[in-house]
């Protein structure tokens, strides 16, 4: 189809919490393809840029935060609190889980709490990552919740991983958010997953299902991609790549 390229993304990640799991993101999406064409000599040159030429080259953003609180009511309570973020959107850069790919916006969170060894233990948190690039931007809002109570072995610890990133015309945010409690008669877990994005965007969503006896889980694995074009399913992209009857007949 004359004008027209096909990039095929593939992004793979794992994130290993209670459950391990593997996530694969298989993107398809049109560009649009021009040839190159190089200016005229009387345009080459340096000058001076004006404030619109400005924001075209330097917009985009990247956004993070993190909260976690871990509590333990008890003679000899544990309790543990971890959070991570970073957000940076300026030069290139190469970020887990992919550093193999560049990219000038990027953003990263970490949340991770831990309550046991009480008779009450709760633990809770949540993130927001978000990046907005040629994309039109992507972001997820999560959080985690988790409670035991009525025993002294019981306990409850929340995980959650989140990433976003843009390239070319693309922004991608995704990760898994787990809330896990055990080992007690009153148990709750609880997580949830809020996405946005820009005006053609697709997202996908799971939620994996812990079969560990004495443990209530809840776990949400997701992504959202924005593109600044139609996004094409795989099914669109067969059909469009796909032999067609004249190529056939001519054989």
């Amino acid at each position: 189809m004359a004008g027209i390229c096909r990039r095929e993304l593939q992004l793979r990640w794992t994130n290993a919490t209670v459950v391990q799991s593997t996530f694969i993101i298989v993107l398809f999406a049109l560009f649009g393809c021009a040839p190159a064409t190089p200016p005229p000599a009387s345009a080459r040159g340096s000058k001076l840029l004006s404030g619109l030429e400005m924001d075209h080259i330097s917009a985009g953003s990247a956004v993070t935060n993190a909260n976690a609180k871990a509590v333990a009511v008890g003679l000899i309570p544990q309790t543990s609190t971890i959070t991570n973020t970073l957000a940076t959107s300026s030069n290139p850069i190469s970020g887990q889980p992919f550093g193999s790919l560049l990219t000038s916006n990027y953003a990263s969170s970490m949340v991770v709490a831990f309550a046991a060894a009480a008779p009450f233990t709760q633990a809770n948190g949540s993130t927001l990552v978000g990046v907005v690039g040629s994309g039109g931007g992507a972001s997820i809002t999560a959080m985690s919740a988790a409670t035991a109570s009525g025993s002294a072995s019981g306990d409850a610890q929340i995980n959650m991983q989140f990433y976003g990133l843009s390239i070319g015309k693309v922004d991608l945010v995704f990760g898994s958010a787990t809330a896990t409690s055990c080992c007690a008669p009153i148990l709750g877990a609880q997580t949830a997953a809020t996405p946005t994005g820009g005006v053609y965007r697709q997202q996908i969503q799971a939620s994996p299902i812990s079969d560990v006896p004495g443990q209530v889980q809840s776990r949400i694995e997701i992504s959202v991609v924005s593109s600044a074009l139609p996004i094409l399913g795989s099914g669109q992209v067969s059909a469009l790549t796909g032999p067609t009857l004249s190529s056939s007949l001519s054989q």
